[in-house]
């Protein structure tokens, strides 16, 4: 009567985790894309504060196709302070307009005495209304990384800051999900293997008898 009692439990546990099996199957999935966009997320953030810290270098999202095809819509770019004397016709630069826009466009002429740069992007068919004083240049562009520039555009945004933090708990909670799938199954295991266990003992016994 025992073992008979342990086998139906064993049995529903068994039958409860070959239920859930499909859908853990997608819970894996998710939780293993939702650990790899994380990873990335804190690789590239850490990477960015660290870059920031040491050089004094400052991060920036391309937003328009002006400077298509070289540093397309999204691209995250790294810019770094130069001296006057450093920068050359051909240089991409990132300055703030007078309406206190930060723009990155190409160098296409110097202006020495003046200490004035014309700009142009490289997209666009004419260079820009208004030259740059070099008091108004953030830095040269030293490298950029397509696509990451979304991150930070989303980021810099209340609805990005949510969603981020949603994508942290939606994680935590598929975690402790699949942990309780797994104890689950393993105990069932468990059990099910001492079930066997006591009934080929049982059986030993019955066979000694008959003996």
């Amino acid at each position: 009567m025992y073992n008979t009692t342990r086998n139906i439990k064993v049995q529903s546990s068994v039958s409860f985790s070959v239920f859930l099996g499909e859908e853990m199957k997608v819970v894996n999935i998710i939780g293993k894309v939702f650990c790899i966009l994380l990873y990335l997320l804190v690789i590239v953030l850490g990477v960015s504060i660290a870059l920031v810290l040491a050089f004094g270098l400052k991060l920036y999202s391309i937003q328009t196709g002006s400077m298509e095809p070289s540093y397309p819509v999204g691209m995250m770019i790294v810019v770094e302070p130069v001296s006057f004397d450093q920068l050359s016709n051909g240089d991409v630069i990132t300055f703030v307009t007078g309406d206190n826009t930060v723009v990155t466009h190409r160098v296409v002429g110097i202006d020495k005495e003046t200490q004035q740069l014309t700009t142009k992007g490289d997209n666009n068919n004419v260079s820009d209304a208004s030259p740059v004083s070099y008091k108004n240049v953030i830095g040269r562009v030293k490298f950029g990384i397509p696509g990451v520039g979304y991150f930070i555009l989303i980021l810099n945004t209340t609805f990005g800051k949510w969603m981020l933090a949603l994508a942290v708990v939606a994680l935590i909670g598929i975690e402790i999900i699949r942990r309780m799938y797994y104890h689950d199954k393993y105990e069932a295991e468990a059990e099910e293997n001492q079930t066997d266990s006591f009934d080929d003992v049982g059986n030993e016994h019955s066979e000694e008898q008959k003996l």
